[in-house]
């Protein structure tokens, strides 16, 4: 445990000290503090438009600095040699792996929160009436950033091109918000081979419907907690086939 919490720390230290960090965060910010100028414009729906568009870009960016982060994270280590320094030492691959992928989320996870504190204020500002939409928000976009982030380190490994591996990430991030729609298209497809073949990619790529927030919002009482659990449930599961798929590849690799 105690290896594991040191390459937690190490990570979140080289990822705050990043330069690409710093510029994803400040452009989070000025894009949110954008938001301002379309509420301007939006009449009575200002704060709406605000609270959507800060959410939605807190994700974005949350989003972006997982791809790239998870993507470059072990490659140029690798590339550097500084992999073969780390890993000389009695530190399983595993726990290097773990403490990277829990490391990247942290820094992740407190950059979305500082950005959502600043959107927070923005709101506050404009006489936003305190409701649950803006909180309720931010556990479900944890759960598709961790996601992600375990797709994104999977494809890493999976690839030795680091370009390769963020256009594969970006895929499944964009098929996962229409597997809805595939999942229709398979079951009307008269082909038997290509309804079987749609139907077994599905089950590989993340179904990020049952972690959209926005959906969250259309339920009614207290249902959003059981949305919650499932989505908690299945993103854990998730990650955890991710993670296993990158320790089995990483493991092969000789350094």
């Amino acid at each position: 445990m105690a290896s594991v919490l040191s390459i937690i720390h190490y990570t979140f230290i080289q990822q705050s000290r990043n330069h690409l960090y710093m510029v994803v965060i400040l452009f989070g910010l000025t894009m949110i503090a954008a938001s301002l100028l379309f509420g301007a414009v939006a009449g009575d729906q200002e704060i709406e438009v605000i609270l959507d568009l800060g959410l939605a870009v807190t994700e974005l960016f949350g989003l972006i600095m997982a791809i790239f982060g998870a993507v470059t994270l072990i490659l140029e280590e690798i590339e550097s040699k500084t992999i073969y320094l780390l890993l000389t030492r009695p530190l399983p691959r595993s726990h290097y792996l773990i403490g990277r992928f829990f490391g990247l989320l942290l820094s992740i996870f407190v950059s979305m929160l500082f950005m959502g504190v600043f959107h927070l204020i923005l709101l506050f500002v404009k006489g936003w009436t305190l409701s649950a939409t803006f909180f309720v928000s931010f556990p479900f976009m944890i759960l598709k950033i961790s996601v992600i982030t375990a797709l994104a380190l999977f494809f890493s490994l999976f690839s030795t091109s680091s370009v390769s591996s963020i256009v594969f990430t970006v895929l499944f991030w964009l098929l996962g918000h229409f597997g809805t729609e595939l999942s229709f298209l398979a079951n009307k497809s008269k082909n038997a081979i290509s309804a079987l073949g749609t139907k077994a990619f599905l089950f590989l790529i993340p179904d990020m419907s049952v972690m959209n927030y926005r959906d969250v919002f259309t339920l009614a009482g207290p249902h959003w907690t059981q949305q919650f659990l499932w989505g908690s449930s299945y993103a854990f599961l998730y990650c955890l086939a991710c993670l296993f798929l990158a320790l089995a590849l990483f493991s092969r690799k000789e350094f």
